[in-house]
């Protein structure tokens, strides 16, 4: 019984023998004095010894022989000559001891900076659409205003503009959106008879809306064009980059973020417009998002230009490059990455782990590094399921 004592006596011939086959009779180890440990210590080993079988067939299964069933081959051909190979290892490697670099988050999600102090939503939208951003667009929209006004036969008709009546402007911009009036006519929101909403009439009057619309300009119009010779989205540059600068110094973002493309609906004159018929808006400018994956906050982006000219702007629009570009303000923050199969490529696996980042993506079936077993589900049944492991992780 446990906790009893037991106590021999040396004169009694049964205790000699029984201490006497304790001390020499082989017990094949059931008992080490030399390192006592209870029931748990015992599980925790036994699942280590678990743990240091699957490193040994995962490591056995590195060898180049293709017969070899503990792994699935992709191999990469041209002309009919195998030019590179992947290996994927059908059990999965060990379970590291200390959670991987890539999924510490090094800052708690949430507000940061300035945007701490706003208490309105007016604050919050200041915050994001600052000063630098609202006193350029007013000083570039009067100096298109100071160009048009010799079309006008009353000056009042094409009295510039100011800051306050920008964001009156923007404000109505809103609010027609609230009232879906994407699909209204705008002389509905201004009806008089009403029908229509009394917050616009008081506001601005419909002909001045319509000649801010007309008149409302992001840059120097006077330089455009030299700068349209390196840069496609010149006349946004500046505003969009500034925008996208306070989003970022605003908010922390969570510990998974996904990466996306959307379309701003667009019907004007564009260069790089786009059309994507499985969008609602199917004609617009596409324009690749960073967003955090719980709060939807926009963390990063940028417009889709086609191909630059040769100077500054000029970047590569192949989906890892992308990526890379997009997750640049998230590097070494050990944060997941989650997109679609247009942006995901095998290798970028392992580029994204060596900046502290993980990926979670589907992938298009041309990709090479997908065993072929994978592809061809003629013999497979129904539900079932094949998975491959890699060293690096994926």
């Amino acid at each position: 019984m446990a906790g009893k004592k037991i106590i021999y006596n040396l004169d009694n011939p049964e205790d000699v023998k029984k201490i006497h086959s304790m001390l020499f009779d082989d017990t094949s180890g059931d008992e080490d004095f030399g390192e006592q440990s209870d029931s748990d210590s015992e599980d925790q080993i036994h699942e280590r010894e678990e743990n240091s079988d699957t490193e040994q067939s995962c490591n056995e299964s590195d060898g180049d022989d293709p017969g070899n069933a503990s792994y699935y081959m992709a191999n990469h051909k041209k002309n009919g000559k195998i030019v590179d190979s992947y290996q994927w290892n059908k059990c999965p490697c060990p379970n590291k001891r200390r959670r991987g670099k890539q999924n510490l988050l090094l800052h708690i999600p949430g507000v940061i900076g300035t945007a701490m102090n706003a208490e309105t939503i007016l604050d919050t939208w200041l915050i994001l659409f600052d000063e630098s951003i609202l006193d350029s667009v007013v000083a570039w929209t009067n100096q298109h205003i100071e160009l048009v006004r010799p079309q006008f036969n009353r000056l009042r008709d094409a009295r510039s503009t100011d800051v306050i009546e920008m964001k009156a402007f923007m404000g109505l911009l809103y609010l027609a959106g609230v009232y879906r009036g994407s699909r209204l006519n705008l002389k509905d929101l201004w009806d008089p008879s009403g029908d229509g909403v009394e917050t616009f009439r008081l506001t601005m009057s419909l002909k001045r809306l319509r000649f801010l619309m007309r008149c409302i300009r992001f840059d120097n119009k006077e330089t455009r064009n030299e700068r349209k010779e390196l840069d496609r989205i010149a006349p946004i540059r500046e505003c969009f980059e500034t925008f996208v600068a306070n989003c970022q110094k605003s908010y922390s973002l969570g510990e998974n973020v996904t990466l996306d493309e959307k379309l701003e609906a667009f019907r004007g004159r564009c260069g790089f417009r786009q059309y994507i018929p499985s969008k609602p808006a199917k004609y617009g400018i596409k324009i690749f998002a960073l967003v955090d994956s719980k709060m939807y906050y926009t963390f990063n982006m940028e417009v889709y230009a086609g191909k630059q000219p040769y100077g500054p702007y000029a970047v590569s629009n192949h989906c890892t490059d992308v990526v890379h570009r997009m997750v640049s303000p998230i590097v070494n923050s050990g944060r997941n990455v989650t997109t679609d199969n247009w942006f995901s490529d095998v290798p970028l696996l392992s580029d994204l782990a060596d900046k502290k980042l993980s990926l979670v993506a589907t992938l298009k079936k041309n990709k090479w590094q997908i065993p072929d077993v994978f592809k061809h589900m003629a013999n497979r049944s129904e539900k079932s399921s094949i998975f491959g492991f890699r060293k690096e992780g994926t």
